[in-house]
């Protein structure tokens, strides 16, 4: 890619952080890690072409408390949530918030490349 896209990631587990960083830099994205919904609102605010990766259920502030934080603020970045263990109605909720999909851990590669080409092209819609 001549100007790849950046793919956010927001997840508090490291091991799923590192292992989404290594699958998407293969397939030659940019990729920027964060702990959490906090350390992401504290990063180096960016205009590029992005997704975010962002898991539901997190201490401190869930995913779609940050979502919603994020529209509030105009911030239109699409979203893919990712979540492992949910509670039903923070399922229910990540599902109703406009988000591009919502993808179980473990998730296959060609499902999370195709919902990241997918967040891509709402992206240039934007």
């Amino acid at each position: 890619m001549s100007n790849p896209a950046l793919i956010e990631v927001v997840d508090d587990d490291p091991d799923i952080r590192r292992m989404l960083q290594l699958v998407l830099e293969a397939r030659g994205f940019k990729v920027r890690t964060h702990d959490g919904a906090h350390a992401y609102l504290a990063a180096e605010p960016v205009t590029e072409r992005r997704v975010m990766l962002l898991d539901v259920r997190m201490p401190k502030m869930t995913g779609v408390e940050l979502q919603a934080q994020m529209v509030k603020a105009g911030n239109r970045i699409p979203v893919i949530f990712m979540s492992g263990e949910s509670l039903p109605h923070e399922t229910l909720a990540a599902q109703q918030s406009n988000a591009v999909t919502f993808l179980w851990k473990p998730f296959r590669t060609e499902a999370l490349l195709q919902a990241v080409t997918h967040g891509l092209t709402l992206y240039d819609q934007l």
